[in-house]
């Protein structure tokens, strides 16, 4: 690659079209500007050491750098055969670059204009408007100074055509034309009322220095190029504004250009849009100043307000009015109370003492609190569902467990952490601190949009869709009760799922927590396992009146045809390792245990039963004898015992 800039440095030469496109056949590189200026004696490829040009030649690789995947991807915006079409009254030729495939095309047009460019500037003014024109075009292509391999397959239109030089295109300190501004330069047209005394500007004030000054005449410029919108949340708010191109509101055409926030002497920023989202990004790659922003981090650092102030002055800029229903600011103010109640920790920990002792962890306070932000931002979204006044928004496990990682830290249960967060929320539907919500109630579109949203992310299940009830005194008495009713029934989180409520309180409200799983069966061992631990307790209840967890355990024999097969069936760590006697011993302990913790609840509902750590007062009363542990000392479990 050196080699070839050199000969190209020391070798400039006048060709014609024809030769041209007969050594670009051969696979020759060239580069269209000529590079005689020297500087200190010295010669470089670079646009300080440019001197003329009079072509200009545009890639297109129909595809864009995604940084998550860190590779490109194919977005076809122009086929071969539109290109044809496209250019065949302004461009001389074009060819397909060596990595064209009919799948994938990628190939150059080659321009020329009607007569040389002598001043870098105005290259730089026709190079924006093509690339205006044709965003979809490797940006890099324009720089003046860059190489361009040879290729094949030449496609002739005709060698005569040339594209204009517009001369007025220049101005004193820059460039632009009257509907795109470029180099930080802004012209100031009659139609747009003078600015006031006290907010006067030079004519060729850049639009960056007129946000820092927070300058009407800035805000007079975008209120007559963008169209007056509504909207009925600060969310639509700001995914509007991320959409603004940067370009228009900067006053900046190049793609690459001085940073607007610091001196520098070569430039070091650029503008660019993201394609998946639509949002324009400016963005500063400079060591000692880098910064990466969107609209609204731009004017928040010129202007060096605060995100209202800032926010207020761009809706002024870009005609947007926030209009909610009576119903939307209703829905707001409820979600605004339960943050508010939320956030009063100490308050709940007094008047509901078992919901606290429930939600003690502050990793279920933030997942309740993110539930309820999520609500919030989408609150132009919300819609009534068919038979209540509760308002209905959707919202992914993957998104979820996303907004918490800026509040919560993971590291500690990294491999579960999507069973845990799966888990809190199931535990808060059960208080009726949070609703799932069934498909089956919901609107045809919302759902069909919620299902083209989870194809689009690729999520393997459907969106599920929740309501944030409100926390009136009322309503937390019913959830206090919950609360006490799960700890009285001996509940407990870590193994709170489907089966538990299913065996504990019924199908019904097991639909409730769990709609998206509506009729599901459980599996035949599990079915099997808690059918004989309910006949060891029933057993030893009716021949001892007492019973304890370790003894039902103990004595519930399980016929399972092969346990190894189970073992590496349910448990993916055992894999291709030996399974011993012990292990399994073991394993089928477990799997008795945790059947037992999930069906404890339906045994004490359904048979009368009562639970009670055992005391010396419990042992005179009910004739149960001193328990010792593993060591030797004594031990008091919690009994179950007829009332």
């Amino acid at each position: 690659m050196q080699q070839i800039n050199n000969r190209l440095l020391r070798n400039p030469v006048d060709i014609e079209p024809e030769q041209l496109a007969h050594e670009l056949l051969q696979g020759k590189t060239f580069t269209p500007a000529f590079i005689t200026t020297k500087v200190n004696g010295s010669l470089r490829r670079t646009k300080d050491y440019w001197t003329s040009q009079q072509i200009i030649c545009m890639d297109f690789d129909n595809g864009y750098y995604d940084r998550a995947l860190k590779q490109k991807v194919k977005d076809i915006s122009i086929t071969w055969e539109a290109a044809i079409e496209e250019f065949k009254t302004s461009a001389m030729f074009m060819y397909k670059t060596f990595s064209h495939t009919e799948a994938w095309p990628k190939f150059r047009v080659v321009f020329a204009f009607n007569e040389p460019f002598t001043d870098i500037k105005l290259l730089n003014a026709h190079t924006d408007q093509l690339f205006k024109k044709y965003p979809f075009a490797d940006e890099s292509t324009f720089q003046a100074e860059r190489f361009f391999f040879g290729g094949t397959d030449l496609h002739l239109f005709d060698y005569e055509n040339r594209l204009q030089i517009n001369h007025d295109l220049v101005v004193k300190g820059g460039y632009y034309d009257l509907n795109y501004y470029s180099n930080n330069i802004d012209i100031i047209e009659a139609t747009i009322s003078p600015p006031t005394s006290s907010d006067t500007v030079n004519t060729y004030m850049s639009n960056a220095d007129m946000i820092q000054s927070l300058s009407l005449n800035i805000i007079y410029r975008m209120k007559s190029t963008y169209k007056p919108i509504t909207v009925s949340s600060r969310k639509e708010v700001y995914d509007y504004l991320k959409m603004i191109n940067l370009h228009d509101y900067l006053g900046i055409a190049s793609k690459q250009f001085y940073d607007i926030f610091h001196n520098e002497s070569s430039p070091s920023a650029n503008i660019y849009q993201d394609p998946k989202t639509g949002y324009w990004w400016y963005k500063c790659w400079s060591s000692s100043h880098p910064f990466t922003g969107t609209i609204i981090e731009v004017t928040e650092r010129l202007t060096n307000q605060n995100k209202p102030k800032s926010l207020r002055y761009l809706m002024q800029c870009f005609n947007i009015t926030i209009q909610k229903s009576e119903w939307h600011v209703e829905m707001e103010n409820l979600i605004q109370q339960n943050l508010e109640l939320l956030n009063d920790e100490e308050f709940i920990k007094e008047a509901y003492p078992n919901l606290n002792s429930l939600l003690r962890a502050p990793l279920y306070y933030s997942v309740l609190r993110e539930l309820h932000l999520i609500a919030l931002e989408n609150i132009s979204t919300l819609i009534h569902i068919k038979d209540t006044e509760e308002a209905v928004f959707y919202a992914s496990i993957n998104y979820i467990m996303k907004r918490l990682d800026r509040w919560c830290d993971f590291d500690r249960f990294k491999s579960s952490k999507e069973r845990r967060i799966r888990t809190i929320l199931s535990l808060l539907v059960y208080l009726q601190l949070l609703n799932r919500i069934d498909i089956e109630r919901l609107p045809f579109d919302y759902v069909n949009r919620a299902k083209l949203e989870a194809q689009k992310k690729y999520y393997q299940n459907m969106i599920t869709f929740w309501t944030v009830p409100s926390m009136a005194a009322t309503h937390m008495n019913e959830v206090e009760l919950l609360a006490k009713q799960f700890k009285d029934l001996g509940m407990t989180v870590g193994n709170f799922d489907r089966q538990m409520v299913l065996k504990t309180l019924g199908e019904e409200e097991a639909n409730r927590i769990f709609p998206m799983r509506k009729n599901e069966q459980l599996s035949k061992l599990n079915e099997h396992v808690c059918e004989q631990l309910e006949k060891t307790c029933l057993k030893y209840i009716t021949e001892y009146g007492w019973v304890t967890e370790h003894r039902i355990i103990e004595n519930t024999y399980l016929e399972i045809e092969d346990v190894e097969a189970e073992m590496r069936k349910r448990d993916t760590r055992i894999k291709d390792s030996i399974v011993t006697e012990e292990d399994k011993s073991k394993w089928l302990y477990e799997l008795k245990r945790r059947q037992l913790k999930k069906i404890i609840g339906g045994l004490i509902l359904n048979h009368g039963l009562s639970k009670q750590k055992l005391s010396n007062k419990l042992m005179e009363e009910r004739e149960i004898p001193l328990h010792y542990n593993e060591n030797g000392n004594p031990s008091y479990p919690v009994v179950y015992f007829t009332t």
